[in-house]
């Protein structure tokens, strides 16, 4: 194998599993918050005492993140090709694409907003709900522009984890047959639709105030501003 051949290979690796364990996790925490504000900071509390948990987040997270989006943004340079592998038209290679920079422009958004502030201690982690509340139910002339933006920002992302996935298991040789290849693609499917449901339904439920479980207290979206 030579050295291009392995920065590709680490590339496709680095956009499978620590953006898979970033979604998976994320999704988790963030749908706590469909069972209210109290729900969802004890949520938060229990990763934030976690041992090292920064270090694991920029070592095993953030940077092979980085090293995927940089990677990435260098292979943007080449065109995509009239037959693309491992994918079986262009249109689909084209729309991977689309997705994985606007999933690069979400999560930089989003970790910038609330990682990087939790870092700094200029956003405590026990007021991301009130935060993230107030912020996606906010409109401009009327529109919730932000919690659509969020909504694209996740659809791209699970779509760009969903391809990838299936796309490293290809080229890696995990998946052989059509057969294998037909099922592997159906399972990525369901997972990002899933994973997205999830997402979507933590956005609607933080923008609008609607209660997806009653399972603890609920707190209103018009949550004053956090300070």
């Amino acid at each position: 194998m030579d050295r291009a051949q392995a920065l590709r290979r680490l590339f496709a690796l680095t956009g499978v599993v620590p953006l898979g364990f970033f979604l998976l996790e994320h999704t988790w925490a963030n749908t706590s918050a469909l069972r209210g504000q109290e729900a969802y900071v004890a949520t938060v509390e229990s990763l934030e005492r976690i041992p090292l948990l920064v270090v694991v987040e920029i070592v095993f997270v953030f940077l092979p993140l980085a090293y995927h989006a940089a990677y990435g943004a260098w292979m943007m340079r080449e065109r995509v090709a009239a037959e693309p592998k491992p994918f079986s038209n262009r249109a689909l290679a084209v729309a991977n694409r689309i997705a994985a920079g606007s999933a690069l422009v979400f999560i930089a958004w989003h970790f910038w907003e609330f990682r990087v502030q939790a870092w700094r201690h200029a956003i405590e982690p026990n007021a991301f709900y009130a935060t993230l509340a107030w912020r996606l139910s906010s409109t401009w002339h009327g529109f919730p522009i932000r919690a659509v933006l969020y909504l694209v920002g996740a659809f791209s992302t699970v779509f760009h984890f969903a391809c990838g996935t299936w796309s490293y298991a290809v080229t890696s040789g995990l998946l052989a047959t059509a057969r294998q290849k037909t099922r592997a693609a159906w399972g990525c499917v369901a997972l990002g639709t899933l994973l997205f449901g999830a997402s979507a339904a933590t956005v609607v439920s933080l923008a609008t105030g609607i209660e997806f479980t009653t399972t603890a207290p609920t707190s209103s979206p018009c949550t004053p501003q956090p300070k």
